[in-house]
């Protein structure tokens, strides 16, 4: 069991505790603006540096993405100085078409960040510790039972539980941005959108180890930002597909797959329902090697004729994700085609 979960948590694209494989499947944008191929992020207004932070975070993980083409920072300052601008005070309604075109981009993004800080509530709380009690541990006849430890052979000490007031820190922190994507040709706002994160944890002073706050803004900024990518640009997900078992070919599929030898576990499935039109598990997990290599016509059928065979949960869910998948492939399709 504890193998299990240590393969999940580590995301491992191969399981053999729960017939389990991960396939990279790549989503479309919420909003196509594929036709906006160069853009530039400004710095968002907002408390302190943060809105400087904001727009470079925002400009890296956009660069990660590899969709658009991107104004450097440094580019972006450049031409701030040789037109005597300074970013603050430069981007409002009016200016913002006129701005983009001196930058020589086709969009323009612009935010703030609305909620940026970290605070402290202190206190103190009831905990249970082990105290020593200043006596040592004997056996039944009465002698010390001794323990090896860093400084050698000791008595074992004696220990009781006791209630303590222990001292803690309560850090909470919460950023909140919101952005616009700008069209320098229509000065239309053609994607937006506002989001939170927030952190919470308690820390005991004398023995823990305590993030710092700029540590904790500087995360949670990130984790606002990822959520924004999928607005604006492909992006990519892992979904896990569970395996069904079988006979004995089909099982052996199973484990060439967890391998990675799809092409291997496709070839014994496929021979499976030729031999076999009434194999629900060989459909099913042809459909999964088909969704893999990206035939998502096939998947469908297959997926399709196990459902007809039985009528499974596993089998329905599977139908209506590859049938998901296909319209969101469609968006893809015509989002890549203007890039």
């Amino acid at each position: 069991m504890r193998i299990c979960s240590l393969l999940f948590i580590l995301g491992l694209f191969i399981f053999g505790c729960s017939k389990t494989a991960w396939i990279e499947v790549t989503k479309p944008a919420e909003y196509n603006v594929s036709d906006l191929k160069r853009l530039a992020v400004v710095d968002f207004t907002g408390p302190g540096s943060s809105g400087e932070i904001a727009a470079g975070k925002f400009t890296n993980q956009l660069w990660s993405t590899n969709y658009f083409s991107l104004l450097e920072r440094k580019e972006l300052q450049k031409v701030l100085e040789e037109h005597a601008l300074q970013m603050s005070g430069v981007i409002n309604d009016s200016t913002i078409v006129e701005f983009g075109k001196i930058l020589g981009v086709d969009g323009l993004i612009v935010g703030s960040v609305t909620a940026y800080k970290a605070e402290d509530r202190k206190g103190k709380e009831k905990v249970k510790e082990q105290v020593w009690t200043g006596e040592y541990e004997k056996d039944k006849k009465g002698n010390y039972i001794y323990e090896k430890t860093v400084f050698g052979k000791e008595k074992k000490k004696k220990y009781k539980e006791v209630l303590v007031d222990k001292e803690f820190i309560n850090r909470e922190a919460t950023v909140s941005l919101s952005f616009r994507l700008v069209s320098i040709q229509t000065a239309e706002i053609r994607a937006s959108g506002s989001k939170t994160e927030s952190y919470s944890r308690k820390f005991y002073p004398q023995s823990d180890n305590i993030p710092a706050p700029e540590a904790i803004l500087s995360d949670l900024t990130d984790r606002v930002i990822q959520k924004f990518i999928p607005t604006i640009s492909p992006y990519k997900v892992r979904v896990s597909k569970t395996f069904e078992k079988g006979n004995d070919e089909v099982n052996t599929g199973i484990e060439l797959a967890q391998n990675n030898l799809w092409d291997k576990a496709r070839t014994i499935w496929e021979k499976e329902v030729q031999k076999d039109n009434r194999n629900a598990p060989a459909f099913y997990n042809l459909g999964i090697a088909y969704e893999v290599s990206g035939d998502l016509v096939r998947a469908e059928q297959a997926y399709e004729s196990a459902l007809q065979i039985k009528a499974r949960d596993l089998y329905m869910k599977a139908l209506a994700q590859i049938r998901q998948r296909k319209e969101e492939q469609e968006k893809l399709r015509q989002q890549l085609r203007q890039e």
